[in-house]
């Protein structure tokens, strides 16, 4: 493949952010040691400051400087949906001097590939009458959460390149308040997370020996990272959709009482049994963490809130806010001594009490019953 030998001009983005940010990362020394977190640096860098029409621009520079003319003329139909911004910042970062290894020139090909491939824009002939489809409501949330769908995946391209290491960077919850997706179209993208998740525990297990050797580039570290990353896209999913029921009505009323906003949950005030006194439902107000004992079946419940608002809270019979992934709840075999315990008990040490239940975990509904008592809430 013929390279042009052209200097490439760094970026300038003439912003006061700069002072901050720095200029366009510039691959004069090739990173070896610390290229993972270098890798990233330079991925929040292009994503802080330029978008997918200049994410387009850069993998055209990219093919022009590759002498592939027919790619770039095939580019110009491609829809803007179909571009991901890690390819191009990829390409960009080839281009101001980062060598890529074999692995991460695989990756880019591929990724190319995957972007020249897809459907191009269809230009309709002009005629007399006006024949163009009227586009829904629905289609347009189906683009919304398409192009939610291919800017996760490009984020998920930019972990794995960055070798598969979680940081703050990644935010899911972030890129979807960012496109505005629609909470009830929220379990298409989280679905298809939830494939991905069920795919990468398989390799985990090694019951799979196509699975195990198509993904055998990584150690086990690195899928164990994978996996988090697969239940941080689902967990904000979540997360959305209950801050989007917060938004739903954003205009200013009066500070609601905790009292009355949990007036209509329903708690169990006395459990005889085992001499317990439920903490008042309006505990449950505005917390970061709770425990909650469902008297009937024996499961004791952990509450915690989502990584986003970072604080539950009642609304009707519902606690809303939680996390969807870390909620969850178990069956205690011994409640007498498990309950006493966890009423002594401060955040780390009533942890590790759940933490020894050797019962299965399951997800909570967050809905009040005639059975809960209220232990802890913090």
């Amino acid at each position: 493949m013929k390279v042009l030998s052209k200097p490439v001009k760094p970026l300038n983005p003439r912003s006061a952010d700069t002072n901050a940010m720095g200029m366009e990362p510039l691959w004069n020394t090739q990173p070896t040691d610390n290229r993972i977190s270098a890798m990233s640096k330079a991925f929040s860098w292009y994503n802080y400051f330029y978008g997918k029409k200049d994410a387009r621009e850069m993998i055209v520079n990219y093919l022009e400087r590759h002498d592939r003319k027919a790619d770039v003329r095939l580019l110009k139909g491609i829809p803007d949906s179909s571009i991901r911004l890690t390819t191009g910042w990829l390409c960009r970062m080839s281009m101001v001097g980062l060598e890529l290894s074999e692995q991460e020139q695989i990756k880019l090909d591929n990724m190319l590939k995957e972007i020249l491939t897809s459907k191009p824009e269809e230009i309709a002939e002009v005629v007399e009458v006006d024949t163009t489809p009227r586009v829904t409501i629905q289609d347009r949330l189906r683009e919304k959460v398409s192009e939610c769908n291919g800017e996760l995946d490009g984020l998920f391209d930019e972990f794995m390149l960055a070798g598969s290491k979680m940081n703050a960077d990644y935010k899911p919850i972030v890129l979807m308040r960012g496109l505005n997706v629609a909470p009830q179209m929220v379990s298409q993208i989280s679905d298809n997370w939830k494939r991905k998740l069920e795919e990468f525990e398989r390799v985990i297990e090694g019951k799979d020996s196509q699975l195990v050797e198509a993904y055998s580039y990584l150690s086990k570290i690195q899928l164990r990272n994978v996996i988090k990353f697969c239940e941080a896209v689902i967990n904000d999913c979540g997360a959305y959709v209950q801050i989007k029921k917060v938004e739903r009505n954003p205009r200013k009323v009066r500070a609601v009482p905790p009292e009355k906003k949990a007036a209509k949950f329903k708690i169990q005030a006395e459990f005889a049994e085992l001499k317990l006194k439920s903490l008042p439902a309006a505990s449950l107000v505005d917390k970061a963490e709770a425990w909650l004992y469902d008297t009937k079946k024996r499961k004791l419940i952990h509450v915690v809130a989502d990584s986003y608002t970072q604080a539950f809270t009642v609304k009707n019979n519902s606690v809303i806010g939680y996390s969807t992934v870390e909620t969850l709840q178990k069956t205690v075999r011994k409640p007498a001594d498990v309950v006493k315990a966890m009423q002594a008990a401060g955040k780390p040490a009533a942890r590790k009490i759940y933490k020894e239940l050797t019962t299965t975990e399951t997800p909570w509904n967050a809905r009040g019953t005639e059975n809960l008592i209220v232990l802890k809430a913090w």
